[in-house]
């Protein structure tokens, strides 16, 4: 069997030879309190290959995780997923001008479709309201949407790739819902357009029959995981997988060359390594383990008469919700950490999500559940909190987002920005979900739930002192 990465890296830093190349802290332990960790902090010396043109170590590393994910092709992402989606969408560009996306798409494919001059359509996910909720994108939703770009371009079914250069969801969701990725890759492979699944939450998928299978598996042509999110892997870690020959393999890897750092580190790669071989080993036990825990933890929870766990996402997410009740996703979250020193993943409105993965450990359950049970017992009855959600936001198109977000803009008010049209994302982080486009036309509502966001204490990126810059008219 082929050695892994961190064991050529070990090797190598274990042996005499002496640095005179990068990086500066020359692999000496004097080098602050990460000096152990830089040991294994390497360049492209001799030997090491290149991600760029991986012909050895990091070629058979990758070849390691295709296997792993049935994956035709797989690349290594040190930049994050965000790399992988700027990549995917910029592979398809050449093929139309428009790209249909799920309107809950992370920002940085809307940043991909400004770089690519693409024209966005959007398709929305289903909302599920008993939890203020994105629910699945559905598959008759997204054929309505093809139908209606082809009726007004007034192309033919047939001439449906001309069009439309592919389509990117997300699934699963922040918040763990999936969609059909298999019946919606059956959909638009019948247009012969491409499909891009951002799965970023889903790098576990497929490692156990509770799970959903993982996009590769149902068909998607250009798949996304954000390896750090669910296995055991440093920040900043991901991988792109490619099948079938809808993209250019040899565009697609031109694109990695230039948005992917020209310096790519060591110790990350050889982090996701060592995840793919510790999934591949040891992953079924442990998420089978992960299962127990989570499943005692879901029957005590049905004894709490306030906070309520979602029952429709996958097994790796917990959805705590206090849709109802007299304090806010925030105010829960708060709680569990200020009292429990309990860190969450995110707060919304109604809810709270925690992220749960093979490496989790039961006392970690046993300290979530004392924490509910304890807040529950406190939430008193009624005195319902208006919580506003961005789920039900339909904003007008008033100017394509790669006209908008080159325009000359001014800052307004907020709370006097109706009828004005955005000139900046605005994004409620975490998830990096958009509010408001660019080119989006400022209604009442979106100025209701962005002000409640704000009130409430959620990060809004694009908002500066109740501030949103906005698109100047032409004079």
């Amino acid at each position: 069997m082929k050695k892994g990465l961190f064991e050529y890296l070990k090797e190598y830093s274990d042996s005499d030879f002496y640095p005179f190349h990068m990086p500066g802290h020359k692999r000496n332990t004097e080098s602050g309190s990460l000096g152990e960790m830089y040991r294994y902090d390497f360049t492209e010396i001799e030997g090491f290959d290149n991600l760029h043109q991986p012909e050895s170590i990091i070629r058979d590393a990758q070849m390691r995780a295709a296997e792993l994910y049935h994956s035709e092709e797989t690349y290594f992402l040190v930049n994050g997923s965000t790399v992988g989606l700027l990549s995917a969408v910029s592979a398809i560009a050449h093929r139309a001008g428009k790209l249909i996306i799920a309107r809950n798409c992370h920002k940085a494919v809307y940043h991909a479709a400004f770089l690519n001059h693409m024209e966005l359509s959007y398709v929305y996910p289903e909302v599920i309201t008993d939890y203020d909720l994105a629910g699945e994108v559905s598959v008759k939703a997204l054929e309505k949407v093809i139908k209606e770009i082809l009726e007004l371009s007034g192309a033919e079914t047939e001439q449906a790739d001309r069009v439309i250069a592919g389509v990117v969801i997300t699934s699963p969701t922040y918040e763990g819902i999936s969609s059909d990725v298999k019946g919606i890759a059956e959909l638009v492979h019948g247009y012969g357009i491409p499909l891009i699944v951002d799965q970023a939450h889903g790098a576990h998928f497929g490692m156990h029959p509770a799970y959903p299978p993982n996009g590769v598996e149902e068909g998607a042509d250009l798949v996304v995981h954000s390896v750090h999110k669910t296995l055991p892997a440093p920040t900043q870690t991901a991988l792109l997988h490619k099948n079938g020959n809808l993209i250019d393999g040899e565009r697609l890897r031109k694109y990695l060359r230039i948005y992917q750092s020209s310096s790519p580190s060591y110790l990350l790669m050889a982090g996701i390594d060592e995840a793919v071989k510790l999934t591949k080993e040891e992953g079924f036990e442990r998420l089978d383990r992960m299962l127990l825990f989570r499943n005692c933890f879901l029957n005590e929870m049905k004894n709490c008469r306030h906070i309520r766990l979602c029952p429709l996402t996958e097994p790796g997410k917990l959805v705590l919700s206090v849709r109802g009740c007299s304090i806010t996703g925030q105010k829960l979250n708060q709680l569990l950490r200020e009292r429990y020193r309990l860190e969450m993943e995110m707060a919304s409105g109604s809810y709270v999500v925690a992220i749960i993965t093979m490496m989790d450990r039961e006392e970690g359950f046993e300290r979530l559940l004392h924490g509910l049970k304890e807040i529950d017992g406190e939430i008193a009855e009624g005195g319902k909190e208006d919580i506003l959600s961005w789920t039900e936001l339909r904003p007008e198109l008033h100017l394509q987002m790669k006209e908008a977000y080159t325009m000359p803009y001014a800052e307004a008010e907020l709370a006097e920005a109706e009828g004005k049209t955005a000139a900046e994302f605005v994004n409620l982080y975490p998830p990096g979900i958009p509010l408001l486009v660019p080119g989006e036309k400022i209604d009442m509502s979106c100025i209701e739930v962005i002000g409640f966001y704000i009130k409430n204490g959620y990060t809004v990126n694009g908002i500066n002192k109740n501030k949103i810059k906005v698109v100047k008219p032409l004079k």
